[in-house]
This record gives structure tokens, C-alpha cells and sequence, in this order.
């Protein structure tokens, strides 16, 4: 089967580290990023053959006394990437760069639209405004097919 480059998009909810936001509890995510990876373009004979790259980018700052952070990338819904990471023990800026990579089943490539999304969440007891996340971004690209 031929490979066929199926899609691109992109969500860059800050481009710079001026619009902070507080991480939130877990009950309640910051979606970062939410792209619809397009894919009514994938001929019948290579939706099994779909897969998907997906990556983002955070910058966050933290109060020492958090512990961790989780990010979650999520298809239509469904968490198929997660990744906990722990928190300095002093207050810095830490830049964080992931790449999750998705293989979805033939059915959700033949709705024609498949929905990324990616969020972030601390385990922590409260919220507190020194816990936040700066710039952010969130992309996805597909292909199908194979040689």
C-alpha cells in the first residue's frame, strides 16, 4: 500500500511564558492542547495502517512543597499517553518536552476526525498560584500505510 501523509495540526495555547496558569487537581485538568487529526482522506485499505506523532512542550514553574505533575495525551477521551514527573526541590522554572505516539483502531479512522487532546494536573492537596505552567504546545501529525 502506498503511504499517504494524512495530517498536521498544531495548539499553541501560550507561545510565551506572560500567560501562566495555575496547575490544576487532578478532578479538574488544564487541557493545554486539542487538535482534530483529520482523517477522511485515508483510503479504506490503509485505516489499519494509520499512526500517529504526536508531541508538547510545557514550561512550569513549582512550589517545592508539590510533588508531581502528570501529563495525560487522550484520544477521543481515552488516555493512551501518561507520564508523571516530579517537582524541584526549589523553586525553579523547568522545561518539559514529551512525544507520545498513537496507532488508533481502523474504526475511529474511518469517522474522519480523531481528537487529541493533552492536559497536565498536580497531585497536590490544594492549588497554589507558584505551581503553573508557562508556555505550552501541543502538535500532531499523521501518515498511513506502509512499503
Amino acid at each position: 500500500m502506498t503511504i499517504q501523509f494524512v495530517d498536521l495540526r498544531l495548539s499553541n495555547q501560550a507561545a510565551s511564558d506572560a500567560t501562566p496558569a495555575v496547575i490544576p487537581l487532578a478532578a479538574t485538568p488544564l487541557v493545554f492542547g486539542d487538535i482534530g487529526i483529520q482523517t477522511s482522506g485515508v483510503s479504506v485499505e490503509n485505516q489499519g495502517n494509520v499512526r500517529i506523532l504526536l508531541t508538547g512542550f510545557l514550561k512550569v514553574e513549582n512550589n517545592p512543597l508539590f510533588n508531581t505533575n502528570t501529563v495525560n495525551v487522550r484520544r477521543n477521551g481515552t488516555i493512551i499517553f501518561t507520564t508523571t514527573f516530579g517537582v524541584a526541590i526549589s523553586r525553579e522554572n523547568e522545561a518539559f518536552g514529551f512525544t507520545a505516539v498513537d496507532v488508533p483502531p481502523p474504526a475511529a479512522v474511518a469517522t474522519g476526525q480523531i481528537q487529541y487532546t493533552a492536559e497536565i494536573f498536580t497531585n497536590a492537596a490544594a492549588t497554589d498560584p507558584f505551581n503553573n505552567v508557562q508556555a505550552r504546545n501541543f502538535s500532531g501529525v499523521a501518515a498511513a500505510g506502509n512499503f
